[in-house]
C-alpha cells in the first residue's frame, strides 16, 4: 500500500466493520472534504447512509461526481461488513464508479505512522474473541507510505501477548477504522481503474459466532 495518488475528482470512502462507523470525502487535492463518525454507544449501520448523503451535500456531490468509492471489508463484524459492502456496490454499479475494498485496519495503521513519524512498524489487532485475534502488521514505506507485510490472519491470543510495544513498534487493538486514511489509501488503485465491484466481499477468516454456538449446541 502506497500513499495518495492524484485525482481528478474526489473519493468517498466508509467502513462498519466496528462498533462505530465511519465515511468521508477525500478532495482531489488530497485534503479533507468531511468526516463523519457513528457517535459512540450507537451502533447498526442504519445511520450510514443518511450521513453519506449528508457528506455528499455538504460539499454538492453527486455521486457521478466522484473518482471512486472505498470500502473496508473487514475483518469484524459479520452484518456491518455485509452492510456496508452492499452500500458500496449499491453506489458503483448504476454509476459505473470503480470501487476498491481495503483491510479495515488498514486505515487505522496509516493514520498512526502519519502522526507519530518514529513509528515504523504497526501490528493491529482485533479481538475474534474464543481465544484467537486477528492480526495484520504494517511498515512505514517511504516519507507517506505504507506497504502490509502481514495480511490480515488469525492467531491465537497467545501470541498477540507476547508482543512488546517498542519505540519504533506500535501494537493498536481494537483499531477503529479511519477512513480518511481508507480514501487515501485506496486513491492509487481508483486511479488504476479499481476493483469489479462483484469481487469486493468481506474478509471472514472465521466462521461467526453463531454458527460456532449453533454446532456447540448441536453437538
Amino acid at each position: 500500500m502506497s500513499g495518495p495518488a492524484s485525482l481528478s475528482a474526489p473519493v468517498l470512502a466508509f467502513d462498519a466493520s466496528t462498533l462505530r462507523a465511519a465515511a468521508a470525502v477525500l478532495g482531489p487535492d488530497g485534503s479533507d472534504w468531511g468526516t463523519w463518525q457513528q457517535p459512540a454507544g450507537e451502533r447498526g449501520t442504519a445511520q450510514l447512509a443518511p450521513a453519506v448523503a449528508g457528506l455528499l451535500a455538504a460539499r454538492q456531490l453527486e455521486v457521478a461526481d466522484l473518482a471512486g468509492v472505498a470500502v473496508g471489508v473487514g475483518p469484524g463484524s459479520y452484518t456491518g461488513l455485509r452492510s456496508a459492502i452492499a452500500f458500496a456496490r449499491a453506489l458503483c454499479w448504476p454509476s459505473g464508479l470503480p470501487l476498491v475494498g481495503l483491510p479495515s485496519v488498514s486505515s487505522a495503521a496509516a493514520s498512526l505512522l502519519a502522526s507519530r513519524p518514529e513509528v515504523q512498524t504497526v501490528i493491529t489487532v482485533v479481538d475474534a474473541r474464543r481465544g484467537e485475534c486477528y492480526r495484520a502488521d504494517y511498515d512505514r514505506a517511504g516519507e507517506r507510505g505504507m506497504v502490509e507485510t502481514r495480511a490480515p490472519c488469525l492467531v491465537p491470543a497467545s501470541e498477540i501477548e507476547q508482543l512488546t510495544a517498542a519505540d519504533d513498534l506500535a501494537v493498536i487493538t481494537e483499531p477503529e477504522p479511519a477512513a480518511m486514511f481508507l480514501a487515501r489509501l485506496a486513491s492509487a488503485r481508483l486511479a488504476s481503474g479499481g476493483d469489479d465491484p462483484a469481487t469486493v466481499l468481506p474478509l471472514y477468516l472465521k466462521r461467526s459466532h453463531a454458527e460456532i454456538a449453533l454446532d456447540e449446541r448441536g453437538g
